[in-house]
């Protein structure tokens, strides 16, 4: 585009009112962003509307508008995208210029209207993509009187938007210098209720690969699964103590069982889970340790209730994990990482199962989830029953799939998840 049609173009875009300027801008945009052969000229044109024109951040002359957008308008944009981006048949074109308009460097200033719009391409655990899931916990679950039944059907509708907003959420909370800790329980029962109702959730955003503009290079989806994970396993050394915590660690359990092979190598990142867990585990035991009371002795530290039972929770999810090859990265690492934490009886045979490679059973029932080896079983004999059942041991049936189970008298001395 030469410079005087440039001119010509502005000024007739400035001739009209917002928000009609902001769409025939837009038009101008996709035009010169999506052409076949595009140059830097026409990629610096498409900042300049998209700055002046559409976000109305500067002014003729290119310089800040002292007031940003009200509310109003920023609404009516929302309404334009959101028309806008629908009417575009071609996915790789609406990518492209979605990926134009909140770009990394932009996405922090226009973060407003990125809070009620889409999630690509800049990393589910990034600091832009916690701050929209930050502003999208203010917008529905803060503000939004009863969110859970409007959106229920939120992961049916856009599944792989639901489970990047799930990772990048994850990251927000269970974190001692973030304000706030702890999930709202609005949130968390919303999170319980949508990972119960889709258990491929977790990985949805793995299934399918977005049609991204030439050239780009599309970003490795990160599950959520460490990320929820962490609260339930963590939930117990923090006092809390509602169920919904309970609910979700066993629907997370059930995801991992039922991660398709194609993406189980790719579920879960070894130093996600020993970085952000075994830390605050062992943070929260030394400080037992460092109570001044007499009454308190080693003993009684390591049979801490809350202590152990993240531990099991830590063991437990571990151990299902390995089962169906849903960790990846240095797995040693993992395992080295756990081994410096208190003492804990699941965890050490999940270690020692693990260095000698032996076959491990899982024993999966509605409220109780542990792991049984199977040379060595919890009745405390070495019964060496490999192809058999121990007889204290019968089997169960759960959704087509056979798992040795606990007896009746047994159960009561299994840890409650």
């Amino acid at each position: 585009m030469s410079a005087s049609s440039e001119v010509n173009l502005k000024q007739t875009l400035r001739k009209m009112e917002y928000p009609l300027c902001a769409q025939e801008a837009l038009n101008k945009i996709v035009e010169l962003i999506c052409a076949r052969i595009t140059s830097i000229k026409n990629m610096d044109l498409s900042l300049d509307l998209m700055a002046e024109f559409v976000f109305y951040e500067v002014d003729r002359r290119g310089h800040k508008r002292n007031y940003p957008m009200t509310p109003f308008t920023e609404l009516q944009l929302l309404d334009i995208l959101f028309e806008y981006l629908n009417k575009i048949p071609n996915e790789s074109s609406r990518n492209t210029l979605f990926l134009n308009l909140f770009s990394p460097t932009t996405a922090a200033l226009r973060l407003s209207i990125l809070s009620n719009t889409w999630m690509q391409q800049l990393g589910s655990t990034s600091a832009n993509s916690c701050k929209l899931a930050e502003s999208l916990v203010n917008d529905y679950f803060h503000l939004a009187h009863n969110p859970n039944e409007k959106l229920k059907a939120l992961p049916n509708i856009a599944p792989q938007f639901t489970a990047n907003f799930l990772t990048a959420i994850a990251e927000n909370y269970f974190l001692p210098k973030k304000d706030t800790m702890f999930p709202p329980i609005k949130l968390l029962q919303c999170v319980a209720d949508w990972v119960s109702a889709n258990p491929l959730l977790c990985v949805a955003a793995q299934q399918r690969q977005a049609v991204l503009p030439p050239g780009a290079i599309a970003m490795e989806a990160t599950t959520p699964i460490a990320g929820l994970l962490r609260w339930c396993i963590l939930a117990p050394i923090y006092q809390q103590n509602d169920e919904i915590y309970s609910n979700l660690y066993l629907n997370l359990l059930g995801s991992i069982l039922e991660i398709p092979r194609s993406n189980s190598s790719k579920a879960i990142y070894a130093q996600h889970l020993s970085a952000s867990i075994s830390p605050l585990i062992l943070y929260y035991y030394r400080d037992l340790k460092n109570k001044e009371d007499a009454k308190l002795g080693n003993f009684s530290i390591l049979c801490d209730p809350a202590m152990q039972l993240s531990l099991d929770r830590f063991g437990q999810a571990i151990q299902i994990a390995l089962s169906v090859n849903a960790i990846y990265g240095h797995l040693d690492e993992l395992l080295n990482s756990i081994q410096q934490l208190p003492y804990n009886k699941l965890l050490s045979i999940v270690i020692n199962r693990h260095k000698q490679n032996k076959p491990i059973i899982i024993v999966y029932a509605r409220f109780f989830v542990y792991v049984v080896p199977i040379i060595f079983c919890l009745c405390g004999s070495d019964c060496r029953q490999s192809s058999t059942r121990c007889s204290t041991y019968p089997f169960f049936n759960l959704n087509g799939r056979v798992y040795q189970g606990h007896s009746a008298s047994l159960r009561k001395q299994i840890i409650m998840v």
